[in-house]
């Protein structure tokens, strides 16, 4: 630096001589102007920023998704093939046709069943008929029977008569009881055929889904993080498979994650501002309802893996009701844990660790001093007054150590070390 001063000098001295005309028309004015000149080294092209005072909010930022806090679950009853669904994203009210699936099969299946339900109730009937005649026949013999031992005492009739009408009697009772046990089994077979034709029935009407209640439809999701698929026209479900799902779009809830080392900074009640990615001009209000009370391993947004960072799940309820909240929008969300009106901060990047693991950060401090009178005057980095004197700037980096405080993703607050308007480098010197 010193080098490069002299050869400044050398060159104003070289141009005094095409100076003079220039320098009488300025004798009435007086200049005192500084030449700045930087460290030697990299940390000249850093760039710089001030220390600051001022209101800061201590925040914990992250990544959620949107979803209702109630809705209402469309599951498959059969496996019927969908053939048409209604829009996904599209709002419904009670009563509307969300899903209609393909029912050929199942009117075959419910012709068949009244044929076999018809059958059921020909063949009861030819029974009941059958037992009529049967019970007939045995009170016939019944009324044979029972006149007999009288008939027997006046000698008209032998004893072995009267035997063998009660064991044609018996014999005919017995068929009876069989003939009742066809009756029954006939009977049975009609309320079977019944239950069967009703089923069949039932699910030639389930081909057709509505809505129990107004919501927003939103399609269900198969499979994996890695191979998620959504429910589409052509697929046939299994039965109990969810199919879609009404969302109540009033009450919204954001799925968060925490970090393990943020889990004591957080609480229920916690204010929370959230934006949404699709509308990202707008603030909604929100507090924490819910903290999980076991950690779970992170699960990686691109490979669909656990990672080895530990997460606890946070339930964020929106405080507001719009139109534009849908499920599934992805929104971030800024859990403030504290409010200083007026704090002394930095940027992050500013702060350092030294060798000994302590926050430094870089300070530029400028030092200014006059030189020996001399003759010459340049027009380059510095001026000389008429006197003779050349005032000079030089800079120079402090490593500054400081105790720090709260800090959010972009400030920290710093407690000792600094003052207001202190110039600090954004950067790391290596020289």
């Amino acid at each position: 630096m010193k080098k490069s001063f002299y050869r400044l000098i050398n060159k104003g001295r070289f141009l005094r001589r095409k100076s003079v005309m220039i320098l009488a028309s300025m004798t009435a004015v007086s200049l005192f102007v500084g030449a700045t000149f930087f460290a030697d080294g990299e940390s000249a092209n850093i760039p710089l920023t001030q220390v600051k005072q001022g209101p800061v909010t201590i925040k914990i930022t992250e990544v959620g998704e949107l979803r209702a806090q109630n809705q209402v679950t469309i599951s498959a009853v059969n496996d019927k093939q969908i053939i048409w669904m209604a829009p996904e994203g599209r709002w419904v009210e009670e009563g509307d046709t969300l899903i209609i699936l393909a029912s050929e099969k199942y009117v075959i299946s419910s012709g068949e069943a009244k044929s076999s339900l018809l059958v059921a109730k020909a063949e009861l009937s030819k029974t009941q008929s059958d037992l009529q005649a049967q019970k007939a026949k045995e009170e016939a013999a019944l009324k044979n029977y029972e006149s007999l031992p009288e008939l027997a005492k006046k000698g008209f009739v032998m004893e072995s008569e009267v035997e063998q009408a009660r064991l044609a009697y018996m014999e005919l009772k017995s068929k009876t009881m069989s003939f009742q046990a066809s009756v029954d089994a006939a009977r049975a077979n009609v309320d079977r055929a019944q239950r069967a034709l009703a089923q069949e029935e039932r699910k030639l009407r389930e081909g057709v889904y509505v809505a129990p209640s107004a919501g927003l439809v939103v399609y269900a999701t198969l499979g994996d993080a890695e191979n998620a698929k959504k429910i589409s026209l052509g697929m046939t479900p299994f039965e109990g498979m969810d199919l879609m799902y009404l969302p109540d779009i009033s009450s919204m809830m954001v799925d968060a994650e925490i970090n393990e080392v943020d889990l004591s900074r957080v609480k229920i009640g916690q204010t929370v501002e959230i934006r949404l990615d699709a509308y990202a001009d707008t603030v909604f209000n929100g507090e924490i309802s819910n903290i999980a009370d076991l950690a779970k391993r992170k699960i990686s947004r691109i490979t669909g893996r656990p990672t080895s960072a530990k997460i606890f799940q946070v339930e964020v309820k929106v405080l507001a009701s719009d139109v534009r909240l849908k499920p599934g929008l992805t929104a971030t969300v800024d859990i403030v844990v504290t409010e200083h009106d007026s704090a002394l901060y930095v940027p992050l990047e500013s702060v350092f660790l030294d060798e000994q693991d302590q926050p430094v950060v870089y300070v530029r401090r400028e030092e200014k001093f006059e030189s020996e009178p001399i003759k010459a005057v340049g027009f380059f980095n510095y001026v000389i007054d008429f006197a003779g004197h050349v005032t000079t700037k030089r800079s120079k980096v402090e490593v500054q150590p400081v105790v720090l405080g709260e800090s959010n993703d972009r400030v920290v607050i710093v407690k000792e070390g600094l003052l207001e308007g202190d110039e600090i480098l954004l950067g790391q010197p290596t020289s």
